[in-house]
């Protein structure tokens, strides 16, 4: 009888544990893709082809920041102060799962009037070592990466 009250203990335990790691919900619709791994999926690769101008909101850990960084190096993509002005707006999520030593990054971009999603990505990067800022810095460079491939795909269409 003890055994299966330690038993019960565990498996609640366990439950309790893997409840606290689940992902947080996307934005938008899963699709497979053929890319393996790498999570960049463009919903619509002709929006994606006109978009010139981003407004990026707040995003956690200051990924927006340094998101804004590294797209101010793009020359086919402007980043503007105020929504209004923007023909996609970029948001998403960045959080760390200290316990997993692994920092996540989710981006989608969506039509400012609209608000159709165009293109999202979902980064996982690991840190400790290297430290939570390196691995935003990564998680940044990593999907302007996939941005950049997927803009090439959407211009050879």
């Amino acid at each position: 009888m003890m055994r299966l009250v330690w038993a019960l203990a565990i498996c609640l335990a366990l439950v309790a544990a893997l409840r606290g790691q689940q992902q947080p919900p996307t934005l938008g619709p899963s699709t497979p893709t053929l890319q393996g791994p790498g999570s960049s999926r463009g919903g619509d690769l002709r929006m994606l082809a006109k978009v010139r101008r981003v407004y990026i909101e707040w995003i956690d850990n200051n990924l927006n920041e340094k998101l804004a960084d590294d797209l101010a190096h793009v020359s086919w993509l402007k980043v503007v102060d105020k929504p209004d002005e923007a023909d996609a707006v970029i948001r998403g999520s960045c959080y760390s799962l200290t316990r997993l030593k692994r920092l996540n990054a989710e981006v989608y971009l969506n039509d400012r009037v609209s608000g159709k999603s165009i293109w999202q990505d979902s980064i996982h990067v690991p840190f400790d070592p290297p430290d939570l800022s390196k691995a935003v810095n990564d998680a940044a460079a990593e999907i302007l990466a996939h941005l950049n491939q997927s803009i090439r795909a959407a211009s050879r269409r």
